[in-house]
């Protein structure tokens, strides 16, 4: 009996939207003009390829550990630390922007006021909104 459950093919049918079929079309007549055969490039195979990579990103889902961090996450992580760095270092080493008044000159004083750690917040903030939208 397992023998058998095991050479059986399941059979499912499945009714697709048009408009998800003019996608699926689209993506096997590219797969056709690379040069893949009608056996390997079909709707059929298209959508079981599509079926079996959701059910991966499914399954991923459900065993992923909550306190896991997502690749988006590890990314922002390093390009806040890298954005503070660079503030910071500004600030260390007294870096000034070039002005044609002196008076404009940012002076390191006011890098380390209280202030200035608000602000290198905000600039972090808005830079990382910037690369992560």
């Amino acid at each position: 009996m397992s023998e058998q459950i095991l050479t059986k093919s399941n059979r499912v049918n499945l009714t697709v939207p048009f408009s998800l079929i003019e996608k699926v079309d689209a993506h096997v007549e590219k797969k056709l003009e690379d040069g893949e055969s009608r056996e390997t490039a079909n709707r059929s195979a298209f959508i079981m390829e599509m079926f079996k990579l959701g059910l991966r990103v499914y399954e991923n889902k459900i065993n992923k550990d909550a306190s896991e961090k997502t690749l988006d996450q590890k990314l922002e992580f390093i390009a806040k630390n890298v954005l503070v760095s660079g503030f910071i270092t500004d600030a260390i080493f007294g870096i000034q922007k070039e002005t044609v008044d002196p008076e404009k000159v940012i002076k390191n004083e006011t890098l380390l006021d209280p202030e200035w750690v608000k602000a290198v917040n905000e600039r972090v903030a808005g830079k990382l909104q910037e690369y992560f939208k």
